[in-house]
């Protein structure tokens, strides 16, 4: 039992150490405790921003048989989706396009205009020679609505009212010749009637009344007859007047020159037509696909001897390489393009590559932060320099901006300071017989590692930057000083985590 309380009051003496001497030091120095100490260098002072990403291509294009390359992606709007989309030209997704010979491979590079694959093009220069055909219909709609009718049109209109001008001339003529003949037959069969009846002279012995009869409805036969006769020489008259009328105003359709409305629809439909053609023209010469610039192949979708696929048969990414990373909104307000970076890769196993910055997307993203708060972050791009071939896409990096920087200035840690923006900084200074004294400085650029002097210290100096137990060695900053944990980045002077020099 004594035994056990004495191993308890040992603990209990060790805990009470330990507290004196974690919370000692910061009551001031004391006979077991030491300055740590720095000199004031000249040199320079940097603030650094660093977000993680990946490594991409600026710019991905997509290759497929009857188009023209499309961008699948690119650094200077946003990130397509790759795989199919709609064909550049009308009617030739509907085309069928043999793969004849694939020249490349994944991972080959090549140069601007070098041959990469050819298909039969068979169907497409057919639906070239249906367009080609309906363009010069259309084109030649054009130019007779254009110019009026030609002089064979011309002349056949022409006979064609003259022949309708004799037919009125005819029927008007032969309204004449009937009309007279028709009068003369009426007045004839009026003479019998008369000769009939002066035959009687009120003798009745002398009346023929079967001869009178039959003169009374000779007359009447021959008024029927004419009427009738006169009536359809008339209509015929009327018919041949209308048959001219009509001819003349074809005459006048034919001879004219079309409307303005008639000439914009022919041209409208030439311009369609030329649309088409131009369309098929640039399917047939895409029987061959080339490299839209020099770049490295990143897939091939084809096989000789097989129908190319409805998407893209061979994609390329050209361009430098970018950094695609998101920075903190603590941040972003400090980036600015143009800044230079480094970026460091792990996988391509090489040193940190130089890089500018490029695009900053000013619109947030957020992401989930500790707990259920979220974090708002702003999308960066990062153009990279010379990179070696080693770096590829996908690769996760790590990208450090330097956001303010000044050089060869007076420089301490940060940890020599103490004090606040509001309230003034002073640092302790080291004097030769071994006390302190506290100095009043003026700061420009403060950092995580290093705070810029503009006044109040020289040279070479010693600044005290902490104490540290001679019993147990632990470290802590004394006399109100700078906490550097609390700063972005973490870690003190020369330690981990620190950002800035």
């Amino acid at each position: 039992m004594k035994v056990r309380l004495a191993a308890i009051a040992l603990i209990v003496v060790g805990v009470g150490s330990v507290l004196l001497v974690m919370v000692g030091p910061t009551f001031g120095a004391s006979s077991t405790s030491k300055y740590l100490t720095s000199t004031v260098t000249n040199g320079a002072v940097s603030a650094q921003s660093v977000a993680n990403g990946t490594i991409a291509a600026s710019t991905v294009y997509g290759l497929k048989f009857g188009s023209t390359a499309d961008i699948v992606s690119t650094t200077a709007t946003t990130s397509g989706s790759g795989g199919s989309t709609s064909n550049n030209s009308s009617g030739v997704a509907t085309l069928t396009w043999p793969v004849q010979k694939v020249t490349v491979t994944v991972g080959q590079k090549v140069t601007k205009g070098a041959v990469l694959a050819t298909a039969d093009s068979t169907a497409a220069q057919l639906q070239l020679a249906s367009a080609q055909a309906t363009l010069a219909s259309a084109q030649s709609k054009l130019q007779v609505d254009s110019g009026g009718p030609d002089s064979l049109t011309k002349a056949q209109a022409k006979n064609q009212l003259k022949q309708a001008s004799n037919s009125y001339s005819q029927a008007r003529a032969s309204r004449t010749n009937t009309n007279k003949q028709n009068a003369l037959k009426v007045a004839q069969a009026q003479a019998q009637v008369n000769s009939a009846q002066a035959a009687y002279n009120g003798d009745p012995s002398t009346l023929n009344l079967t001869a009178l009869t039959n003169a009374q409805a000779n007359l009447a036969s021959a008024k029927l007859s004419a009427s009738q006769s006169n009536t359809q020489a008339a209509q015929q008259v009327t018919n041949a007047s209308l048959s001219y009328e009509s001819a003349k105003l074809a005459y006048q359709g034919k001879v004219a020159p079309a409307s303005t409305a008639t000439i914009q629809a022919d041209q409208a439909q030439v311009a369609a037509a030329q649309a088409t053609v131009n369309a098929d023209q640039l399917a047939v010469n895409s029987a061959t696909l080339t490299a839209p610039s020099d770049g490295l192949i990143i897939a091939v979708n084809l096989l000789a001897g097989v129908n190319a696929p409805s998407g893209y048969a061979i994609e390329e990414s050209i361009g430098p390489m970018v950094a695609n990373c998101s920075f903190a909104e603590s941040d972003i307000s400090k980036l600015k393009l143009g800044q230079s970076a480094t970026v460091t890769i792990t996988g391509a196993g090489t040193s940190a590559v130089a890089g500018t910055l490029t695009q900053i997307v000013p619109v947030a993203s957020s992401s989930a932060g500790a707990g259920s708060s979220s974090v708002a972050t702003y999308a960066v791009t990062v153009t990279l320099t010379s990179p070696p071939d080693t770096v590829l896409a996908g690769m996760s990096a790590s990208v450090t901006v330097t956001t303010a920087s000044v050089e060869n200035v007076l420089r301490v840690p940060a940890t020599a300071l103490q004090g606040s923006s509001a309230t003034g900084y002073s640092v302790l200074v080291m004097n030769g017989d071994g006390s302190t004294s506290a100095t009043s400085v003026t700061v420009g650029l403060v950092t995580t590692s290093f705070a810029e002097i503009q006044t109040g210290l020289s040279a070479g100096e010693t600044v005290v930057t902490g104490t540290v137990s001679s019993r147990t060695g632990t470290t802590t900053t004394g006399n109100g000083g700078i906490n550097v944990n609390s700063l972005t980045g973490g870690g003190g002077f020369g330690g981990p985590g620190g950002f800035g020099r």
